[in-house]
């Protein structure tokens, strides 16, 4: 009689086992999903940092550049080569920001250049 009463309860026993082991795998995939979420979003606000660093000096290094080496023309034409430049150096780095991002990088830096400029004269 117990011998019965084991083998028909053991179908209800291994399902109860799988239940919780299907419980337990759903549980440790949400925390490792939320983790990596996490870990995520600290790395895109950490490198956002860096990358705006890094943009807002080749935005200057652009100025400088298209300023010296296309002096004799007009604005327009020297912004377009600093935007230029501020994309190849951005390409090589893997950064990606849009062209409106790097225009007002470069508008920024054009004005801090005007002012250095006004302050030495």
């Amino acid at each position: 009689m117990k011998e019965q009463l084991i083998e028909a309860a053991q179908p209800y026993v291994l399902t109860i086992v799988t239940a919780l082991i299907g419980l337990l795998a759903t549980i440790a995939t949400s925390a490792l999903k939320k983790a990596q979420q996490k870990a995520t979003e600290y790395y895109v606000s950490n490198t956002s940092v860096k990358d705006r660093e890094f943009l807002h000096k080749v935005g200057v290094e652009a100025v400088a550049y298209a300023e010296s080496v296309f002096k004799d023309f007009e604005g327009d034409k020297k912004l377009q080569e600093a935007i230029d430049y501020v994309i190849g150096r951005l390409r090589v780095m893997g950064i990606n920001v849009t062209e409106q991002e790097i225009r007002a990088v470069i508008e920024k830096a054009v004005q801090d250049y005007n002012a250095n400029a006004k302050k030495s004269a």
